[in-house]
């Protein structure tokens, strides 16, 4: 940060700990679900309290779901990213190849997972089937583990707006996305949102 920018407030656990914390983890090289299930503790803290972050990365936007990049580690090891989800806002159906876990910070989501039934061996086809669906409400973590528990939607079905944190194990700039109608599987770039106003860059 320039020396204009103010730091952020240090009150309990905050994004500067938790990435350190997650460095720690991955500097272990530990499995995947180990990973998953370490991180998935330390994104339970960092939800408790975010008073760590500022008010611009909690704006959502009208004509999608509001990315905001906080984190981008520089081996590309992980990201963390803040959501703001206006009611009725949702992802398409879509995977992430890469391990991640997400905490509700405000209000709820609506998270469904979805089985693949082919065997992956024909280019841009998939056959899916929803596996299973629940609401996760504020201080839930949960988490996505491929190839075999990542291809999912997630969306505000609520009357309020929703706020998430998202850790993933890669720069999530690209994805899958699945029409289960025409089972076509192709990829999507995504985006950030973050904003252009602001003269500091809230990456650490």
């Amino acid at each position: 940060m320039t020396s204009s920018c103010p730091a952020p407030a240090r009150s309990g656990y905050d994004l500067e700990r938790f990435v350190r914390d997650v460095e720690a983890i991955l500097d272990r090289h530990p499995s995947v679900p180990a990973t998953i299930k370490e991180v998935s503790v330390l994104v339970g803290r960092l939800v408790r309290d975010t008073s760590w972050l500022p008010p611009e990365y909690r704006k959502p936007i009208t004509d999608s779901y509001a990315r905001y990049l906080l984190h981008r580690d520089r081996t590309n090891r992980f990201v963390v990213l803040s959501l703001v989800w206006l009611p009725g806002q949702s992802t398409p159906i879509h995977d992430h190849s890469a391990w991640g876990v997400m905490g509700i910070v405000e209000n709820e989501l609506e998270e469904v997972a979805y089985d693949r039934l082919d065997d992956g061996s024909r280019e841009g086809y998939a056959e899916l089937r929803e596996a299973r669906g629940r609401m996760v409400g504020a201080g839930t973590v949960s988490y996505v583990l491929p190839p075999y528990e990542e291809i999912h939607r997630i969306g505000n079905p609520t009357s309020r707006p929703s706020l998430s944190l998202h850790v993933y194990g890669r720069d999530l700039d690209e994805v899958n996305v699945f029409d289960p109608v025409t089972n076509k599987v192709s990829p999507m770039r995504i985006k950030y949102y973050n904003p252009v106003s602001s003269a500091c860059d809230f990456i650490i």
